[in-house]
C-alpha cells in the first residue's frame, strides 16, 4: 500500500511539473496554448479499488484484508474561474458501487467420517459522490490536453449490507440416521446502518468527506485518468477508507 502511494505521488508530481512548465513557457498569458483549454462537461466511468484502513491492532491483532473492488459512473461539468489562467472548478454527481467477498472451506474427520463446512461473507455498498475539484488545464496540442486536479468530495452512503452464509456438509450415513445439515446452516443479511443488527461499533456513517488528487488526459473528446481519494472522517468505528481510481470518459 505504501509503495503504491509513493508511485501515485510521483506520477501526479510529474503531471504538475509538466503543467507548471507549460505555464512558464506561455508566460502566464491567456493567449498561450494552455489558455486554449475550454470548459467541459462529460460522462465518466471508473474502476475503483477501495482500501479499508482498520485501526484494530489493540483489539484484533493482525488487520484482516477488507479491501473492495467496484466501479463508478457519473457526470461532471467544469467552469472557468480565472480570466488569464486556465483554472477551472469541476463538480458533478457520481454513483459508486463497491463489493468484497471471500469464502473459506474446512473439514474434519470424526470417527472415520468427514464433516465439511464452508463460510461465505460479503460486503456490498452503494453511494453518491459530489466532487469539488480545482483543475489546471494544459493544452499540449490540438488533440491532447492534460488536466491535473485536486479538491474535495462529499459522499452519501446510500446502501451497505453484509452477508454471512454457513453451510455444513455431512456424510450420507449421518443423513440416513436422521441428522439434517440444514439444521446447522446459517444465512444472514445485515444492514450496516442499523445499530440493532451490527452493533454500535459496526454501524456505518451516512456521509463521508474527503480530499482527492489526480490527473486526466483529454484525447480529442475522450478522457482517461487516474486519481486517489482519502476520507477525512471514519466510515465506522476505527475504520477509514481511501480509493484509487482509473477513469475513462467522454466530453461533449
Amino acid at each position: 500500500m505504501k509503495k503504491f502511494k509513493y508511485l501515485l505521488a510521483v506520477m501526479l508530481l510529474g503531471c504538475s511539473t509538466m503543467s507548471f512548465a507549460q505555464f512558464m513557457n506561455g508566460g502566464g498569458s491567456s493567449s498561450s496554448s494552455a489558455g486554449d483549454v475550454e470548459a467541459w462537461k462529460g460522462l465518466r466511468l471508473s474502476y475503483d479499488r477501495t482500501f479499508v484502513n482498520l485501526d484494530w491492532d489493540d483489539d484484533w491483532g493482525e488487520e484482516p484484508d477488507m479491501d473492495m473492488n467496484g466501479f463508478s459512473i457519473g457526470y461532471v461539468q467544469a467552469f472557468k474561474i480565472a480570466k488569464k489562467f486556465p483554472i477551472f472548478f469541476e463538480t458533478g454527481l457520481g454513483l459508486n458501487f463497491a463489493r468484497r467477498s471471500e469464502s473459506e472451506s474446512y473439514s474434519e474427520d470424526v470417527y472415520g467420517y468427514t464433516i465439511g463446512a464452508e463460510t461465505k461473507t460479503s460486503t456490498t455498498a452503494l453511494g453518491l459522490t459530489i466532487p469539488l475539484n480545482f483543475v489546471y488545464g494544459v493544452k499540449i496540442n490540438d488533440a491532447l490536453a492534460l488536466k491535473p486536479y485536486t479538491g474535495f468530495y462529499l459522499r452519501v452512503n446510500v446502501m451497505s449490507k453484509d452477508k454471512y452464509k454457513f453451510e455444513v456438509s455431512l456424510p450420507q450415513e449421518f443423513i440416513d440416521y436422521g441428522i439434517d445439515p440444514a439444521d446447522y446452516n446459517e444465512d444472514e443479511t445485515y444492514n450496516n446502518f442499523d445499530e440493532k443488527e451490527v452493533g454500535k461499533d459496526g454501524v456505518w456513517n451516512r456521509c463521508q468527506f474527503g480530499w482527492q488528487i489526480g490527473a486526466t488526459l483529454d484525447i480529442n473528446s475522450f478522457n482517461v485518468g487516474i486519481g486517489y481519494a482519502l476520507d477525512f472522517n471514519e466510515i465506522a468505528e476505527k475504520t477509514k477508507t481511501s480509493k484509487f481510481a482509473v477513469t475513462v470518459g467522454y466530453n461533449f
